[in-house]
């Protein structure tokens, strides 16, 4: 008998490592792909416009962002983003000039996509410091050649 309950033993022991193994195959990947990797974002990538007309916009984030707050997004060399293709969402995080005084690494503007490739909508939102996100504006722009976006 002990040696029959040994070999059950060893059965139920092959069968969770089993289990266990194709549980982290599983999941090992999803989270790989939820993980927080930014890339560094060409700008050029974003495409050139032709021509482009504002259709929305809230006047009361509007001054602030041309006046004051326009200097915290100038930055070109260090921004990142992340882009989530099935909302057609990007988020954009550039360094903030301003860290010590906003006591944040990073300010962050999204950008969501709709309508085409070759005449996209684009809203913009900004994120600056511990605030929330603020709407910018709507613009749709006609490009020369197609975003990727």
């Amino acid at each position: 008998m002990m040696n029959l309950f040994g070999i059950r033993q060893h059965k139920i022991t092959l069968k969770w490592l089993l289990f266990a193994f194709f549980t982290l195959l599983v999941l090992v990947p999803m989270s790989a792909s939820a993980s927080t990797n930014w890339k560094h974002l060409d700008m050029n990538s974003l495409g050139y416009a032709s021509k482009q007309k504002v259709l929305k916009y809230n006047s009361v984030n509007w001054g602030e962002f041309e006046g004051d707050r326009q200097d915290l997004f100038k930055d070109t060399k260090h921004v990142e983003y992340k882009y989530a293709k099935h909302s057609r969402t990007m988020v954009m995080r550039y360094k903030n000039p301003q860290r010590y005084y906003l006591k944040t690494k990073y300010n962050y503007r999204k950008l969501i996509f709709r309508h085409g490739h070759k005449t996209p909508i684009i809203t913009y939102y900004m994120k600056v410091g511990h605030d929330k996100w603020k709407f910018v504006n709507t613009i749709q722009f006609w490009m020369k050649k197609p975003i990727r976006y």
